[in-house]
């Protein structure tokens, strides 16, 4: 059963457990799309106000593609890991099967940061222009969302020290370090915004 079909206490429940998946990055991803969520129900309320929001109402399908794909992301970590974890019980780290694991199950988190960033970005015209009624619920998904990008960026840095290919670790370091400094400039104008509107 894919984690969008899931019912939320049984995500919880898993991972809770003595499983190793779903771990990390699929309680990232998952925080993600809940962030996602909360930002498009912000947009769907200014649609469905007195409020001129033409342009929200484009940004709460992007909020909704955001959100499942990193609902699918959940999916895709969990598999990863499982994988690596499979790959290691039968090779040696440094073999090609272990590296191709390694390097998905950093790309996957990458992937999660990148789209994290997408909603943060674009939080910030919800928060300017969304029903006054409900910012205090984009600025959550907005925290939200900052949050899973820097575990998403952790997990990603966690996993670099598994691959063995000096370009592979610097290309995806680099991608982290843009990643993280574009998020916080992201949430420093979030914070300008909020700060403005009190």
């Amino acid at each position: 059963m894919t984690v969008a079909d899931q019912p939320i206490g049984q995500f919880a429940d898993d991972v809770a457990s003595t499983r190793v998946t779903p771990s990390g990055g699929a309680v990232a991803a998952v925080s993600g799309a809940m962030s996602a969520s909360l930002c498009e129900m912000v947009c769907i309320h200014t649609a469905n106000s007195d409020t001129p929001a033409a342009a929200l109402s484009d940004l709460a399908d992007e909020f909704g593609r955001h959100r499942r794909r990193l609902l699918t992301l959940a999916d895709e970590d969990a598999t990863a890991v499982d994988s690596l974890q499979a790959a290691f019980k039968e090779s040696e780290a440094t073999s090609h099967t272990v590296q191709t694991a390694a390097k998905r199950a950093t790309d996957i988190p990458l992937e999660t940061a990148t789209v994290c960033l997408a909603i943060i970005g674009a939080g910030v015209d919800v928060v300017e222009n969304g029903n006054p009624n409900a910012v205090a619920d984009a600025v959550t998904g907005i925290m939200l969302a900052h949050a899973a990008h820097r575990s998403a960026v952790f997990t990603v840095r966690a996993n670099l020290e598994l691959l063995a290919d000096p370009e592979a670790v610097s290309n995806r370091e680099r991608q982290a370090t843009d990643l993280a400094q574009a998020a916080q400039a992201a949430i420093d104008r979030v914070d300008e915004r909020v700060d403005h509107s009190l």
